[in-house]
């Protein structure tokens, strides 16, 4: 009689695990079809949920979509997956995953974002060099916003032209190393330069608004410029929403 309990918890354990095998084998493009019927982002999907491929637009930008579902991730009640995605030379790669709880969370995200992908974002003439991420990993919750935010970044700059009050302008960039942490549940990316100096900070609040601030010191590397105050002094701030320059 003892064997019967342990025996049960097998079957159910084997049927549970069988249940999901079949889930997994849905094709991707049968389910984005039937619960994303206004899909404009998604295209040319293949494989199943457990592992597949899509090619993405998201206005100017577009490229590839390629994942790997994490079946261990179900024990945490979230659904996670190894995601690799693609834009011309922009590659990123890492865990993402949903939870039931609505976060969305990212582990171990690296990667390059290229200078072709930067200029569809703002036209302007970016320095040839990609912007390179190392470890990112952050949760984000609606209304409460980020937490658990880490990561790296480095740019080795270059000269960046652009427009401002319609006429052209130019910037040399220098080499810079960010911080990501978080603040007040915003995302914060500490910009500093070789020497360690603040250059310009980028916050990412819950409503998924995108405030750049730019310090003294950072400008003065702009041959036109000649505006005075501590180099430290953040003087230019800027806010849009963080799909604005790609809708």
């Amino acid at each position: 009689m003892s064997n019967k309990p342990k025996t049960l918890r097998w079957l159910i354990l084997a049927l549970v695990a069988f249940f999901v095998f079949v889930v997994l084998q849905v094709p991707a493009a049968w389910l984005i079809s039937k619960f994303y019927k206004n899909n404009q982002t998604l295209h040319n999907v293949n494989g199943n949920i457990w592992q597949g491929s899509a090619d993405w637009k998201k206005g100017n930008l577009r490229g590839s979509l390629n994942w790997k579902v994490r079946p261990l991730d179900l024990l945490l009640l979230r659904v996670g997956a190894h995601v690799d995605i693609h834009s011309g030379n922009t590659q990123l790669s890492g865990i993402m995953a949903y939870g039931l709880n609505k976060s969305f969370i990212v582990k171990n995200l690296e990667g390059q974002v290229a200078a072709e992908t930067l200029k569809k974002i703002a036209d302007w003439q970016w320095p040839s060099t990609a912007i390179q991420f190392k470890d990112l990993d952050f949760k984000y919750k609606p209304q409460q916003g980020f937490s658990q935010v880490a990561g790296q970044m480095q740019w080795a700059g270059g000269e960046l032209i652009y427009t401002f009050a319609q006429r052209q302008e130019r910037i040399n960039i220098p080499a810079l190393t960010g911080t990501l942490t978080e603040e007040n549940g915003q995302l914060l990316l500490d910009v500093r330069d070789s020497r360690e100096q603040r250059m310009l900070n980028i916050k990412l609040d819950p409503g998924m608004m995108l405030d750049i601030q730019l310090t003294q010191r950072f400008l003065l590397n702009a041959p036109s410029y000649q505006g005075k105050a501590g180099l430290d002094t953040f003087v230019i701030s800027t806010r849009q929403p963080l799909m604005g320059g790609i809708n």
